[in-house]
């Protein structure tokens, strides 16, 4: 079997890998040039899932780099009111198959960093500056690729990982689209000096998404990006210091015109005077930002998926399922479909299933969960928005509520099921490694 991939991104070089692992061969092709700058600084926090598909997908250095400099935050997840009073403090529980319980444990990694571990040992599987432009089924069975250069490679199965405006999607499922929900993101950080330590209550500091709820339409979240633990590890070039990573969510015509025009200041002055009723160790974040840092997301969601026709065309990623940031959602489910594909082409490698059905059978299993990864990250942008202070006043009091009732809060935060396909999850348990700071 011959596989092509188009976008060595998260969820597209970690296919890679685990198709590398299994004996297939694969190549990708990627528009970029191997010393692309990667925006620095944003994080991402890989859940148990992302975790063990990156486990299971790649070899074992990467996966080792991966433990050395990421930063385990646990499963905890904050909610705050806009003075920072506690709401509620959730911890996300996993169930297995085995009908064990185990504690969702995140590790935070800046994205710039995860592309590295990533990409690391794939430098003769990779084409750099590889444009796609469209694809072709061939009367053999085959697909062919072609590309902006002019040239074309044929391959067994098309995998398209090119990211939220995919050009495999847009010729094999045009109707799916990208909408504007209305809602708008400004990103930024700020370096983590003693200074800004001191002044910064400690509980924002831990690692752990912090979501301000404030009674008015807007939201905050706010999160500690440390330093590498291993700053020897060739991956951690890019990110030496800790810093507090904001994003500030609201509706878009509560915005100024062009506000993407906007210059750094402009934003975080914005966002200070929405904020101003706001704690004012908030208002000192948003201040010392890093003004070359500061990004202004239109944030877009993908529609609801319906079953397709099932080819040797298929897709994984933002290329399919792309959703909004809010709840940090979208690498994770990359890397799944990245584990999920790898079993399913495996099977079909080794000639125990029909190559159509059993990319069907992937599509179905990644529809099921990326449709509500999307539901969910959908409603946390829209709610953030939301002008109705009722609503808004009573989700601070069901929050409080659960806080002190445990059977609300299971209800607000259930236990998540181990996917079917992923079998009992045994994080560590291969290679176990103890990192001190």
């Amino acid at each position: 079997m011959n596989v092509g991939i188009i976008g060595s991104g998260i969820g597209g070089a970690c296919l890679a890998h685990g198709l590398r692992k299994n004996g297939i061969k694969v190549k990708v092709y990627e528009r970029g040039s191997a010393t692309s700058s990667i925006l620095p600084g944003y994080g991402i926090y890989v859940d148990t899932f992302g975790q063990q598909a990156m486990q299971e997908c790649l070899p074992e250095t990467n996966w080792l780099t991966f433990k050395k400099i990421s930063k385990p935050v646990g499963g905890q997840t904050r909610f705050y009111d806009e003075h920072l009073r506690l709401l509620l403090s959730a911890q996300r529980d996993i169930h297995q198959e085995d009908g064990q319980i185990i504690t969702e444990d995140r590790m935070s990694i800046s994205r710039s960093e995860l592309i590295e571990v990533l990409n690391e040992g794939l430098s003769d599987t990779v084409q750099w500056n590889k444009t796609f432009e469209r694809y072709e089924h061939m009367q053999n069975g085959k697909v062919r690729l072609f590309f902006t250069d002019g040239s074309h490679e044929d391959v067994d199965v098309l995998i398209g990982a090119d990211g939220s405006n995919s050009k495999v999607r847009k010729q094999y499922l045009p109707a799916i689209k990208r909408l504007d929900i209305g809602v708008t993101l400004i990103v930024g950080r700020v370096r983590l000096t003693p200074a800004l330590a001191a002044s910064l209550p400690q509980y924002l500091l831990d690692g752990s998404p912090n979501n301000i709820v404030p009674k008015r339409p807007g939201g905050l979240f706010v999160s500690l990006w440390r330093a590498p633990i291993n700053t020897q590890v060739k991956a951690t070039s890019t990110e030496i210091g800790d810093f507090v990573m904001w994003a500030y969510a609201t509706a878009t015509n509560s915005y100024p015109n062009a506000i993407t025009d906007f210059p750094a200041e402009s934003l975080c002055n914005l966002i200070r005077s929405h904020i101003a009723s706001w704690d004012p160790n908030l208002h000192t974040l948003i201040k010392q930002s890093d003004m070359e840092n500061i990004s202004v997301i239109p944030l877009r969601s993908m529609e609801h998926l319906l079953p397709w026709r099932s080819s040797a065309v298929t897709l994984l990623g933002d290329a399919i399922h792309n959703m909004t940031p809010m709840v940090g959602m979208g690498a994770n489910i990359a890397l799944r479909d990245a584990l999920l594909l790898t079993q399913t082409l495996t099977r079909v490698a080794s000639g125990h299933e029909n190559l159509i059905k059993a990319i069907s059978d992937y599509e179905q299993q990644m529809r099921t969960y990326a449709n509500e990864a999307v539901e969910i990250s959908l409603r946390a942008a829209l709610n953030a928005a939301d002008r109705s202070m009722i609503k808004r006043i009573l989700f601070r009091t069901v929050l409080r509520v659960a806080q002190t009732l445990p059977p609300i809060k299971r209800v607000l935060f259930p236990i998540t099921k181990s996917a079917q396909h992923q079998g009992k999850i045994k994080l560590g348990t291969t290679h176990s490694l103890s990192s001190t700071q």
